[in-house]
């Protein structure tokens, strides 16, 4: 059963990724031109979120996104993934959620999970 007593506003957890392989898109076609996808960018959004209260709660299943990648970040980077936990609504946990390639913020948004009862 999960320990809701263990959730608090403010917990967080961050990932770090080297954008390569199947999280790159190449927007003209060309390797060269590869940057980190979006469809990797909100994985990373989603398990950083997941990290945050794993040990909290257990399991749980992302139900809603809501995010904007709004720089590119080259292949062979490295870019920083930060969840934290912003509402707590009974089993349903919204987290604010940023992608940053060194200092510029690559993605921002928020990502709502709901606690699963096994």
């Amino acid at each position: 059963m999960p320990n809701y007593s263990q959730l608090a506003i403010g917990m967080s957890a961050t990932r770090m990724l080297v954008v390569e392989g199947s999280q790159l898109y190449s927007p003209t076609g060309k390797k060269e031109d590869s940057v980190l996808s979006s469809p990797a960018m909100v994985m990373e959004m989603e398990l950083a979120s997941v990290d945050a209260v794993f040990k909290q709660v257990g399991p749980t299943v992302g139900f809603h996104v809501d995010i904007k990648h709004i720089a590119p970040t080259p292949a062979g980077e490295i870019v920083k993934t930060t969840a934290t936990l912003v509402e707590i609504n009974c089993d349903k946990l919204k987290f604010q959620v940023e992608t940053k390639f060194g200092k510029e913020v690559v993605g921002v948004g928020f990502h709502r999970r709901a606690i699963v009862k096994l």
